[in-house]
């Protein structure tokens, strides 16, 4: 009984061990990229399944670096057998952290009918006829246990008529019906309006790009999965539920 207690004791020492020893690593490694990259902000640093390499988060931007801090490498890194994309895996942690970011009282919600199953947030732009096309899906997705929420996003700038709109649209009594009426009428000229909800416009279009919009329709899940582009109700659906 005791021989078994210290082959315990010593096998907890061991992964004690090791577990120093990877966090002196990590934390060694971190000094020489403070040092070389002077200013960048790295918000994860950790060991990836190839040995000597490891994985470095900089807010949207997943990196590689070799343990000696002098070689890096952008680009996607699979695992091969599992047939894994191990840089998105990254990538949809990082995501929900910025869009935790928005202000909620930026987003417009369409609520699942039932229980909810998928969450999904669209950046949309009146202006964007894919866009205008998923809006009229909206019924469909609630009835198929998807709630949407809206970040408004004006893809050619909040200075622009669509800017204008969609400051209207947030600072609306009934912002859905106001938008709806953009959606109906792009075109339509307005002054726009000053509230607090429409502040969060210029957070929305600052954090688009980080989160890979390309174009509109932009997509994200409660998982922090990103795409682009229009699909049908029960398309959509199909995708949110593989990914």
């Amino acid at each position: 009984m005791k021989i078994k207690t210290i082959i315990g004791a010593l096998g907890l020492l061991a992964c004690a061990a090791t577990s120093a020893f990877a966090d002196q690593n990590i934390a060694d490694l971190r000094a020489k990229l403070d040092k070389s990259m002077p200013g960048i902000t790295i918000d994860s640093l950790r060991a990836t399944q190839v040995p000597g390499l490891y994985e470095m988060v900089s807010g949207p931007d997943v990196a590689y670096v070799t343990a000696d801090g002098v070689h890096m490498i952008q680009g996607t890194l699979y695992n091969v057998q599992s047939r894994k994309n191990l840089t998105e895996q990254s990538l949809s942690v990082s995501r929900v952290k910025l869009m935790q970011t928005i202000d909620p009282a930026s987003l417009m919600v369409y609520p699942a009918v039932g229980k909810e199953k998928h969450a999904i947030t669209v950046f949309t732009d009146p202006s964007c006829g894919y866009c205008r096309a998923l809006h009229a899906e909206i019924p469909k997705l609630n009835e198929l246990g998807i709630t949407v929420k809206y970040a408004l996003y004006a893809r050619n700038g909040n200075g622009t008529l669509t800017g204008r709109q969609l400051t209207e649209v947030l600072c609306s009594t009934d912002q859905k019906a106001e938008l709806t009426k953009f959606f109906n009428a792009s075109t339509r000229d307005v002054k726009g309006a000053e509230c607090r909800k429409a502040e969060g416009l210029e957070r929305i279009a600052r954090l688009a790009p980080q989160v890979g919009l390309k174009g509109t329709p932009h997509i994200v899940t409660d998982k922090g999965v990103a795409f682009s582009g229009y699909q049908p109700a029960q398309e959509l659906l199909r995708t949110l539920q593989g990914s």
